[in-house]
């Protein structure tokens, strides 16, 4: 079985993460691709919303993808969440594949052990403007992301909408809950 793997804050899931999931599932035909939101990110402050409120804010976004599963399996641990953790729990599910942004490839060598997470998956990695893949990654075939969730947050927090750039669920339900009243 071909397991892709795709971690981050989703703090919150927006477009480019949908457009990254689907081109990543058709490009490597995978059977399972799981969304893994951080618990604790150890490289930055945690987040605002709840790793509960960001699992609704993904499972809103990715629910409807034919091969998507939305995980806690971040959230639920205990302490910072390291990628290299959830691969070697996921190893033995079937072949690996860690897909990230180009802005986190670029920093991946900080990561904690990231000779580990080679061994246990496949990098692929998401295109974004200014940023270059090396030879040990699959470059997924698409336009660059240039949307982050960060622009997205501060962009709310200026009473900016954003609803374009989110699924409608995924704006319906920040609104409801009033998830990113700054």
């Amino acid at each position: 079985m071909k397991l892709g793997v795709f971690g981050g804050e989703f703090d919150p899931p927006h477009l480019g993460h949908l457009a990254v999931i689907r081109t990543a599932t058709a490009q490597l035909g995978l059977d399972r691709l799981l969304v893994v939101p951080a618990g604790h990110p150890p490289h930055r402050e945690r987040s605002r919303r709840s790793g509960e409120q960001r699992l609704a804010l993904c499972e809103a976004a990715f629910g409807e993808e034919a091969v998507v599963e939305v995980t806690d399996l971040e959230v639920r641990r205990e302490g910072p969440s390291y990628t290299v953790d959830t691969l070697e729990q996921l190893a033995g599910d079937g072949e690996l594949f860690l897909v990230i942004g180009a802005d986190q490839y670029a920093a991946f060598e900080r990561w904690r052990s990231p000779e580990r997470i080679r061994e246990l998956a496949t990098l692929v990695v998401a295109p974004r403007t200014g940023f270059a893949v090396g030879l040990d990654a699959v470059l997924l075939d698409m336009a660059p992301v240039d949307l982050s969730s960060s622009e997205l947050r501060e962009a709310m927090a200026r009473g900016e909408r954003v609803s374009d750039k989110l699924a409608a669920s995924v704006s319906e339900l920040i609104q409801r809950a009033g998830m990113y009243a700054f």
